[in-house]
């Protein structure tokens, strides 16, 4: 195992939370979504945020997270995505102000 992390910062911390996907973009990557979600293995909620925990082949999931978090970042500059290798899979952190409790 290669010890990866990602750290993407949230490029607009005060924006309004609110998604900017069109309905076109959001039905164009609704299939790549739903392929990485069904990996989700974990959730939970935490003091900064949410935390998902996606099992499966470690370089295609590595990939897979990647990609979700670069177009989640576009469409939700408010969010911060933190992304971690870790030996039963890859963990994803997003934290915001739209989701503290």
């Amino acid at each position: 195992m290669s010890d990866r992390h990602r750290l993407v910062p949230a490029s607009e911390p005060t924006a309004e939370p609110a998604c900017r996907l069109t309905p076109e973009e959001g039905h164009r990557r609704e299939t790549d979504t739903d392929k990485l979600f069904a990996q989700l293995a974990e959730q939970r909620q935490t003091a900064a945020g949410q935390e998902f925990m996606f099992r499966g082949d470690p370089d295609k999931l590595w990939s897979e997270v990647s990609t979700f978090v670069d177009e989640e970042a576009q469409c939700c500059p408010f969010f911060t995505f933190e992304q971690e290798e870790q030996p039963e899979g890859v963990l994803l952190r997003v934290s915001g102000k739209a989701i503290k409790s």
